[in-house]
């Protein structure tokens, strides 16, 4: 049995994934800024505690108690319902707590393990295709270059707030994760709601690439990283 200590973990991967971790056995738990409100969300079995994703102060510890870390936190990029999406406002206030969010956590988690008596064996930090930029219809692998606009920024800051673990003895993978397709949530039941309603159609010209992946694709592809101890880098 392996302790997997999780940020993130209240998000559609992240419930997903703490429940085949503790379906097979192992203790999860979750960090989270709302305990209260994660009991209601997680599986049966994963546990949630408390932090405040600014200091170590109460959480610290279970890094040491920790054979993997999985690292999914971040401010969502477009909100969980469509009021959200189509009000959201991309300010330069907002831009900058979605970056500033990732890069923070990641950071403060590489202090931890900095700290750690004891490291954990592996951490899966959580990236985006947004890495590669809008590269139209060109298909691109992981050692394609990073592209030049804002989320590729992002992306590139998220990745490298971990990057110091593997000094330290710790692998690392990084996971550039496409759109995830799920009935439970995310954007999938918004794209299902025009079409319910027999408003359904191609977005602009419909000749759009869209890397996607399902839910069920994107939780073995984590714990395949997870298990396999060959697997470094970006995938």
């Amino acid at each position: 049995m392996t302790h997997f200590l999780i940020t993130g973990g209240t998000g559609l991967i992240g419930r997903a994934l703490v429940g085949e971790l503790t379906r097979a056995g192992h203790r999860v738990t979750v960090l989270t800024r709302d305990p209260q409100n994660a009991r209601h969300r997680l599986p049966e079995g994963a546990t949630a505690h408390p932090w405040d994703a600014h200091t170590l102060q109460g959480w610290a510890h279970l890094v040491e108690e920790a054979g993997a870390i999985v690292n999914l936190a971040g401010e969502s990029i477009a909100g969980e319902t469509l009021p959200a999406i189509l009000t959201r406002r991309w300010s330069a206030a907002y831009k900058a707590r979605i970056r500033e969010s990732r890069v923070r956590i990641g950071h403060l988690l590489t202090e931890a393990i900095r700290q750690a008596s004891r490291r954990p064996a592996v951490l899966v930090q959580a990236s985006a295709v947004g890495y590669y930029g809008n590269t139209g219809a060109r298909e691109v692998d992981e050692s394609a270059p990073p592209g030049e606009d804002f989320l590729a920024e992002v992306c590139r800051a998220w990745e490298a707030s971990t990057a110091e673990v593997e000094s330290l003895g710790v692998r690392r993978v990084v996971i550039r994760t496409g759109l995830v397709l799920a009935r439970e949530g995310g954007i999938l039941p918004l794209m299902l709601l025009p079409v319910r309603m027999f408003l359904g159609g191609p977005l602009g010209s419909g000749r759009q690439a869209v890397p996607w992946i399902h839910l069920a694709d994107e939780v073995a592809a984590i714990r395949f990283l997870l298990e396999n101890e060959a697997a470094r880098g970006p995938y």
